[in-house]
C-alpha cells in the first residue's frame, strides 16, 4: 500500500511541476516586458527632456546672438546716416537692412531647424528719447524645432544703445548755422567746446576751400555726427 502511494504522488507532481515552471516562466516573461517597457518609456522622457533642453539653449543663443546684432545695428546706423547728415528715418531703415543680413546668413545646428522672419517696419518699435537716443523693442515670429520634436516660438528683441543720435544732429546743425561765416574757428571751437563739456559733447571745426565742417562727438557713445557747411 505504501509503494501504491508513493507511486501515486510521484505520478501526480509531474504536471504539477510543469504547470509551476510554466507559471513561473509566464511571469519571468511579463517581468522582463514590463521592465523594458518601463526602460523605454524612461529613456524616451530623457531624451525629450534632453531635446526640450538643446532647443532652449539654442533659441536662447539665437535671441542673444540677434539682440547683440541689434545693439550694433544701431549704433553702426547712427553713426553712418550721422555722416551723411540723414535723418532717424534712415536710422531705422538702416538697422533693419543690418540685422536682417544676419538673418539671411541662417543658422546651421544638428537635429534642429531654425526659421527666422525678416524683420520688416511691423517688427521693430524705435522710440526715441530726448537726449537724442533711441530704444528698440521688437518680435520675430521664429521657429526653432527639434527633430525629436520639442520647439520653441518667437524671439524678443530690445536694444538700447546710448549714442545720442538727434541730439548730436541737432547740435551739428545749430553750430553750422552759427559758425557759416566766422572767421577764426579755433577761437570758436574752444568756446564751443566749453559750452558743451557739461553734455560730454566734443565739437570740432575744420575749413575745407570756403566750406566749413562741423563734427560732434558723443565722448561716452564714441560716435559722431559731421555736417558739412
Amino acid at each position: 500500500m505504501s509503494c501504491y502511494i508513493y507511486n501515486k504522488c510521484e505520478r501526480g507532481g509531474v504536471p504539477t511541476f510543469a504547470i509551476f515552471a510554466i507559471f513561473i516562466i509566464l511571469c519571468s516573461s511579463v517581468a522582463i516586458a514590463y521592465f523594458q517597457a518601463v526602460e523605454r518609456r524612461e529613456t524616451s522622457t530623457i531624451q525629450q527632456l534632453m531635446a526640450t533642453d538643446v532647443t532652449r539653449a539654442t533659441a536662447s543663443s539665437i535671441k542673444i546672438e540677434l539682440n547683440e546684432m541689434l545693439m550694433s545695428a544701431i549704433t553702426a546706423a547712427m553713426y553712418e546716416v550721422g555722416m551723411g547728415a540723414g535723418t532717424r528715418e534712415n536710422v531705422e531703415e538702416r538697422v533693419r537692412d543690418y540685422l536682417n543680413g544676419r538673418i539671411s546668413r541662417d543658422w546651421i545646428y544638428s537635429n534642429i531647424e531654425v526659421d527666422v522672419p525678416h524683420c520688416d517696419e511691423n517688427s521693430l518699435v524705435f522710440r526715441w528719447q530726448p537726449d537724442g537716443s533711441v530704444a528698440v523693442w521688437g518680435y520675430l515670429g521664429a521657429r526653432v524645432e527639434h527633430v525629436e520634436g520639442p520647439t520653441v516660438y518667437g524671439i524678443e528683441l530690445h536694444a538700447a544703445p546710448y549714442p545720442r543720435f538727434l541730439r548730436l544732429k541737432h547740435v551739428a546743425e545749430q553750430i553750422g548755422e552759427q559758425v557759416a561765416t566766422v572767421s577764426d574757428l579755433d577761437a570758436i571751437a574752444n568756446e564751443l567746446n566749453d559750452n558743451y563739456a557739461c553734455e560730454g559733447l566734443r565739437i570740432k571745426l575744420s575749413r575745407i576751400d570756403n566750406t566749413v565742417s562741423v563734427e560732434v562727438s558723443d565722448i561716452y557713445g564714441g560716435r559722431s555726427v559731421i555736417l558739412g557747411e
